[in-house]
């Protein structure tokens, strides 16, 4: 098997500041950050910190810790586990450099990794075959690559994700930590469960397969939706007919479902007629969510 790509190549060096627990001073530094496909380095004036990318535990995108959002409004997160310790560091985010901490470090770190998995456990709701399959990952910007001995490579896009969970399942006559993800393809729901060999390659898999979903979960969390809207995104998610849902909804009442409609595209839950009906992936994440409440 061979991984599909290679991330290792890339480079940058960018003026920004940062905080690590690993070097002595304890408040913001200004300085520079130099990456390749390697290490990380960060720099100010006689402190410095290189961190190899094979000590990356963690790489993350959001709010810094209370004691510095005075002066960073948004971090990249880095935790590494150097021999005989452990850090961590918060870099000033860059939108300028946003791809290598969304994209590029996790593929240098992942890409070619080894694992078990079951890609094709449910189809629609059917099992179509549990069989687990020894798989190479390589990581996309927009999609995950398995490939396999067996048949051509196969692929999670990250936009049709619309659940994630992590747990312990049987995979290949073994317990592991295992990743469920359910995703969509050609409007149907396909479950399949994976699981890398290495531990650490396996969170920083899972945190890699959230960068998109996390986002819209947040933001539906955020959003005030209304019950009727919920029920015309689990009707649409379940019926793929926009007349049955709507009857189902209101009773053929084409004003009042076209009024509940309007809302649900404001809230981004659906597509606009203009481009096809149909639902958005947050919509498809909310329906699935529901769907999910109700059947435990």
């Amino acid at each position: 098997m061979s991984a599909v790509g290679n991330s290792t190549d890339f480079s940058a060096s960018f003026q920004t500041r940062f905080y690590s627990n690993a070097i002595r001073r304890s408040d913001v530094q200004n300085g520079v950050c130099e990456i390749d496909g390697d290490s990380i380095s960060l720099r100010a004036g006689s402190q410095s910190i290189d961190i190899s990318l094979d000590d990356v535990t963690d790489l993350t995108l959001g709010t810094p810790p209370e004691k510095f959002d005075d002066e960073l409004e948004q971090v990249f997160g880095i935790k590494f586990s150097p021999a005989g310790g452990s850090g961590v560091c918060f870099i000033e985010y860059d939108p300028e450099y946003a791809d290598i901490f969304e994209y590029q470090l996790f593929a240098a770190i992942i890409n070619g990794a080894d694992g078990l998995a079951e890609l094709g456990a449910q189809k629609g709701g059917q099992q179509t075959g549990t069989d687990a399959e020894q798989v190479e990952v390589a990581i996309e910007p927009d999609r995950v690559v398995f490939e396999t001995d067996s048949v051509s490579s196969k692929t999670v896009a990250l936009g049709e994700i619309v659940n994630i969970k992590s747990g312990k399942r049987t995979i290949g006559e073994a317990k592991r930590d295992a990743i469920k993800v359910d995703y969509m393809k050609s409007q149907t729901r396909i479950t399949s469960y994976l699981s890398l060999i290495e531990t650490r390659l396996q969170h920083l898999f899972n945190r890699y397969l959230r960068t998109e979903y996390a986002e819209l979960e947040a933001e539906i969390d955020e959003t005030d939706v209304s019950e009727a809207e919920t029920q015309l995104v689990v009707g649409y998610y379940t019926t793929q007919n926009l007349k049955q849902t709507m009857h189902a909804l209101t009773d053929g009442n084409t004003s009042e479902f076209e009024s509940i409609y309007e809302d649900a595209i404001d809230h981004g839950l659906v597509t606009h007629p203009d481009d096809g009906v149909g639902l958005t992936q947050k919509g498809k994440m909310l329906a699935n969510t529901e769907l999910e409440t109700v059947n435990t």
